[in-house]
This record gives structure tokens, sequence and C-alpha cells, in this order.
């Protein structure tokens, strides 16, 4: 088959690599940094196992586990630890155990909610009459703070909207779109005229696949940097790296950093939207200009290491999530407790989420200083006083795309206005988690092979 390029060598790019392998075509894969996997990192300090970014990934969207299946990797898949999978909010400078039953910011079982210290007796029944709050008949978009606020009340956003739904895609609740972040909540409001009787009284979920793995979340033994180790030695096409793409012509011929010109049949753009944006501008002007509308924040993470005996906290849950204006961090994971194999014995790893809208200068501070950030922090959130034995900064600059208000008629003007040669795909567009950048790297791949349209 004709050569196909791709570019961005992330966990989009090397899923819509292996797809075309899969298929028997020809690709070369165009990675301007010395190594492949974008924001899947994962180092090994002192017998700790720490994660740049994500440390695990969803599996009821089937797309990555498969894809770990096909490569090799099932035996290597690790589930959460659900004798402890407790997640907290800090709420009035204390932790406080999330709701039971509460399914993101869906009330199941109306006595959990009402149990609960998070909220006023005023903001529980709120909570519980979305079930009486007439569906909107307006079909336009909006954002997810003006349909939580709707159909649940501005408590609900307060506690839940912002950190556990908006805290997904590091984003202002206020601008983000909710038919582009959660179009099944706003499915479940047209067709139940209600997100609670939609989620209750929906159609049963498809029989699982017997090879899926039985938590909501996995993550690999040694880390999501196997996902990555997997598919590079597993792909055989042309994969460079430290080799960029800088511009593409009107008629689809490419010119990489190294000089070389190359006119492939295809070419799917894995890059940040603002990135492809500057690589198609002279060849399609009108796309290249709403990809530059695209916005995105910056975040952080601080991973700490600490001897166990020296930890009064009984770390006995996943970690917490931190509502707007609560403290200075975004939310924090208890991963030797959320993952096995994450520190090495006597010892638990914490890591601190930082940045963000609401802070976005942070991600400027210096190690030093980000380290002191999230210890004062843990300190007074959580008691811990201990100096950790290790220590690790991840900063993403820019790397965390907003699904801004009117995000999918965007989507569609691109894809009416690029030519049939080319293919966007990635976290900039239609899911921001590992099994939706796979997704959308196979189907980028196929359309590029027009086995799909």
């Amino acid at each position: 088959m004709n050569r196909i390029v791709i570019v961005g060598g992330g966990i989009t790019g090397l899923a819509a690599a292996w797809e075309l392998q899969q298929q028997g075509a020809d690709y070369v894969l165009l990675e301007a940094s010395p190594r492949l996997g974008g924001k899947i990192v994962t180092e090994y300090i002192d017998g700790f196992t720490i994660e740049g970014a994500a440390d695990s990934f969803l599996t009821q969207k089937p797309w990555a586990w498969q894809l770990c299946r096909e490569i090799g990797l099932q035996d290597r898949l690790i589930g959460t630890n659900e004798a402890q999978r407790q997640v907290y909010v800090l709420h009035g400078g204390k932790l406080q155990p999330m709701p039971r039953g509460l399914r993101l910011i869906v009330p199941l079982e109306p006595d959990g909610l009402l149990e609960s210290p998070l909220l006023s007796d005023e903001g529980k029944r709120r909570m519980l009459a979305e079930t009486d709050v007439p569906p909107r008949l307006d079909h336009a978009d909006e954002s997810l703070a003006a349909f939580v606020r709707r159909r649940f009340g501005q408590e609900a956003l307060d506690l839940f909207g912002e950190s556990l739904l908006a805290g997904i895609h590091v984003s202002d609740p206020e601008t983000l779109s909710m038919q582009a972040a959660f179009p099944n909540y706003v499915k479940l409001e047209r067709e139940y005229g209600s997100v609670i009787r939609g989620v209750r009284e929906g159609a049963a979920p498809p029989p699982a696949d017997p090879a899926a793995p039985r938590t909501a979340f996995v993550s690999l033994r040694n880390g999501l940097s196997e996902l990555i180790a997997g598919l590079q030695a597993r792909l055989n096409g042309d994969v460079r790296t430290g080799q960029a793409a800088i511009q593409i012509d009107s008629d689809g011929t490419l010119h990489t950093s190294t000089g070389e010109r190359m006119t492939p049949e295809a070419i799917i753009l894995t890059l940040p939207a603002r990135a492809a944006g500057r690589l198609i501008e002279s060849a399609i002007p009108a796309a290249a200009s709403i990809l530059g509308t695209f916005t995105t924040t910056s975040s952080g993470t601080v991973s700490l290491g600490y001897r166990a005996a020296e930890i009064d906290h009984p770390l006995d849950g996943f970690g917490f999530v931190v509502p707007h204006g609560e403290a200075r961090i975004l939310a924090s994971t208890w991963s030797s407790t959320k993952l096995p194999y994450r520190a090495p014995d006597g010892h638990v790893l914490i890591r601190v989420f930082v940045g963000g809208y609401e802070h976005p200068a942070d991600i400027d501070l210096s190690d030093t200083e980000l380290i002191a950030l999230a210890r004062s922090e843990l300190k007074r959130i959580m008691g811990i006083q201990a100096v950790p034995v290790v220590s690790r900064v991840f900063r993403w600059r820019d790397a965390n795309p907003q699904y801004a208000v009117g995000h999918l008629d965007r989507l569609a003007e691109l894809a009416a206005l690029s030519p049939a040669w080319l293919h966007l795909a990635g976290c900039s567009y239609t899911g921001v988690g590992i099994p939706d950048c796979v997704r959308q790297g196979r189907q980028a791949a196929r359309r590029a092979l027009h086995l799909v349209p």
C-alpha cells in the first residue's frame, strides 16, 4: 500500500502506526523529540515507580486494554486496590469521604448523600431533586458549570462538578463544553428527562468481555511506559525520533527538519491542535485559524516517596480531590495504595497535582519550590511532616486541551475544511484519556486507508 506519514509519537501516533501495520500499510512516523510516548513517561528511582502524568486507564473504554492484549501485555496488566478504593474530598480543611453511592455527579444512593457532612441540608435536597428539574429544550451546547448548576445545584457544582468532572480535563467548569466532555449526561437528560433517572433506568450495559480486566482502572506492573516500550518493540515500520515535520503544502507535500520532502497518500497529525495548525498554516489557512483558537492549560505533578514508618496517616484510599478555594494544589493520589509495585517495601508514594487554570504560574516555580509547596499542603491537609526520601517533579506546559463551549461545532468545521489526505487525531479533539487517544489513532489510520468514512 502507499506510504502514510504519522506526525507525533505519543500514544495516538503509536496506535495509528500499529493499526496501519495490522492492515499491511507502509508508514513513516515522525517524532520531534528523542523519545516516544509523549505524556506517558515512567521513571524508576530507588525502587519507586513514578508516573509523570497518567498512572492508569479506564477499562470501560476498551481500546487501551485491548491494545495491550494485542501486543502481548495482557499478563502485565494490574488492577487497582479495590479493598481501599475510597476517595476523599477536602472540605473546610478536612478530608471527608466521598458520599456513598455517588457516581461522579450522580447520587444513586440517597441515604449515602444524606449522611454525608459535605453538603448542607438544602444542597442535599437540591441534588436529589434533580429528577424534578425539567429537561432543557434548547440543544445548543452549554458549559459544565451551567449544566450541573441547572440540574444539581450550586453546591454540587462547587464540591463535585469542578473537582471530579472538570478536574478530569484540568478545566474551568464555566467554559468546559458539556457536549464534548460529558455527552452521556446530555443524552440522558434528553432521553429520560433526568440524569439520575437515566442512569437508573437506562439500558443495561452489554455483557462484559470475559477478557476484560476486573477493575475500573488498570495499569501495567512496571508503569505505563511498558505500553510505549511494548509498541516500540512490535512496530516494524519507519519510526523516526529526533525528526520533526516543519511544513505541509497544499498538495500534501510534507517537509521535515532534516530537509526531506515526502509526498504521502495521507498524513495523520497527532500533534496538539495549535502545533497542527502551524504545520498547515500555508496549506489550509482556514483550518489552521480554527486550530489556533484551541486553548490549553498547564499542570504538573510532584511525586514524594516516604518511609512508611514516618507517615501517621493511614493512606486508606486512592487519594483526595480539592474543590475551588480549598488548597493551592489540585488533588493528590496515594499511589502506593491505589496500585501495587509503586513503592519498595517499607515505603509509600504520594503524588500531588499542581497548576491548572487557577494556579498557572505555579508551573514556573523551581523544583525546590514545587516540592516545598506540595510538602506544605500535605502537612496542612494530612499532617505529614516527614522528609521525603525521593522527590520528582514533572511539568506539562500547555498540555491539557480545553474543550470550550462550541467544541463540537469547531470540529465539524475542521472536518469540512480538511482535504481527504489530512486526518487529525489526539487529545485535542474527542477525548483526553489514553483509551480515547488509542481509539482516535486507530480510527484515523483506518480513515487514511479508506476503510471507514
